[in-house]
Formats: C-alpha cells, sequence, structure tokens
C-alpha cells in the first residue's frame, strides 16, 4: 500500500503511528500528509508460521473474526487520541504564529 511522504520523510522510511497487538494480529495504523492536512489508514495483518519462517496476510480464519472486531475497536479508539493529538497541535501552531 502506498504511502504519502513529505519531503523530510522522503529519505527515511515511515514508522507507524502506532501498533496495536491482539495474539498473532495486528492493526498498524499510518499518519499521512497532504494539502488538506494529516489522515490514518489501517493495516489489519495476520502472522502466522511456515517452514520458511514468518509471514503476514491479511486474510483472517472465521474463528478470529471477534479478535478482529476487539482490536478494531481498540484501534479506533488510538485513532480518536491521534486525531485530538493532531487537533491539539494544529491549535498550538495557530495559536503561536504571528498575527497580521
Amino acid at each position: 500500500m502506498a504511502k504519502a511522504k513529505s519531503k523530510s520523510e522522503s529519505t527515511s522510511p515511515q514508522k507507524p503511528a502506532a501498533t496495536i497487538r491482539q495474539g498473532n494480529l495486528k492493526c498498524v495504523i499510518w499518519r499521512n500528509e497532504g494539502e488538506n492536512g494529516s489522515w490514518y489508514v489501517a493495516d489489519l495483518v495476520r502472522t502466522f508460521k511456515t517452514e520458511s519462517g514468518f509471514q503476514d496476510s491479511t486474510k483472517v480464519p472465521a474463528d478470529d473474526l471477534l479478535r478482529v472486531a476487539f482490536l478494531a475497536q481498540q484501534a479506533f479508539g488510538q485513532l480518536q487520541t491521534l486525531k485530538a493529538q493532531d487537533r491539539r497541535s494544529d491549535s498550538e501552531d495557530h495559536d503561536a504564529s504571528p498575527q497580521p
């Protein structure tokens, strides 16, 4: 999945805004920047072991759907926290900018 990068991030890999784990499931939250501000996307991944090592998949067995729902609920809460931090940061930047 392509991630939008700012000029300062173009030479270094982007780090997730948050990672939430539930056993072998994880939700990675990415923060992206654009002309209209920031937005977030989330990747849901299941890790499993094969003979050649660990692999990631976006497919989840039906028996794990309740865990996926719990993970999604946690991710939603984390996203609300991240968005609130963005709003506070934006208002602090606006308050610190010189007034004409």
